[in-house]
């Protein structure tokens, strides 16, 4: 039973990222029973108890998947003891085929699950980052773009303005179209904010501001020529923006 416990864990600790803290709970679970005086009651178990201790916390580091695939190489290396016997061999190999197409699904639907969660918390913060006023967003999108530094203008833009954006410079993300964008503007004059037009509130409570006539246009296209500025969290004074229309 100890050496299965051993192949257990070691089989699973790959897939727990290598944690030493399992072990540290085992070795603590020793230390315990040590402590209490409960290994003689144990008669010897107990170091298989902290073995289990190891296991389990190895367990709860990964999935069901990664026990399917640790217990798949087990019976694999199992029928690689017992050959020329292959029969077992060549179960374990068939079962580590399955469970790792497995195992690498989950994997890539957990990572999926992760930048989802990571581009809805980035859309967030830059909206509680936009500016408090809905005349500056756009002022504050002219400089970035006049100054090559796209943190200002990256973080006003939602997740759908960012994407209208990219297909209409085209740029792979928003850094390199905020190059992009300086590169277009660089001979053009430097813009005067007293100048630019005042966003048009609508009847839903949108804002759009007219940049068909200003250095916007030029550089980024008239198919993103009017900007809609909006105020995507309730909770937070704070405007961005939520879009792009055509001159």
């Amino acid at each position: 039973m100890g050496l299965a416990i051993v192949a257990a864990a070691l089989l699973l600790w790959p897939f727990a990222g290598w944690s030493w803290i399992p072990w540290l709970a085992g070795l603590g679970t020793l230390l315990l029973l040590r402590l209490l005086r409960l290994d003689g009651l144990l008669r010897g178990w107990d170091v298989h108890v902290a073995g289990l201790a190891v296991v389990v916390g190895l367990m709860l580091s990964t999935g069901p998947w990664a026990w399917a695939f640790g217990a798949s190489i087990g019976v694999l290396l199992a029928g690689f003891a017992q050959l020329p016997w292959w029969r077992l061999a060549a179960v374990g190999a068939v079962l580590c085929v399955l469970s790792g197409v497995g195992f690498w699904l989950s994997t890539l639907e957990d990572a999926e699950v992760q930048r989802q969660i990571q581009a809805r918390a980035g859309d967030s913060l830059r909206v509680q980052m936009g500016e408090a006023r809905p005349a500056r967003v756009f002022p504050t999108m002219l400089r970035s773009v006049e100054l090559d530094d796209p943190d200002p203008i990256c973080r006003l833009l939602t997740d759908p303005a960012e994407e209208e954006l990219l297909r209409a410079v085209p740029a792979p993300d928003c850094s390199a179209a905020v190059t992009e964008l300086h590169r277009r503007s660089s001979s053009m004059a430097e813009f005067n904010e007293d100048s630019l037009p005042e966003p048009l509130t609508t009847v839903d409570g949108k804002w759009f501001v007219d940049g068909c006539d200003t250095m916007w246009a030029s550089a980024a296209g008239r198919e993103v020529g009017r900007v809609a500025v909006g105020q995507t969290n309730p909770s937070v004074q704070r405007f961005a923006v939520i879009g792009f229309a055509h001159c």
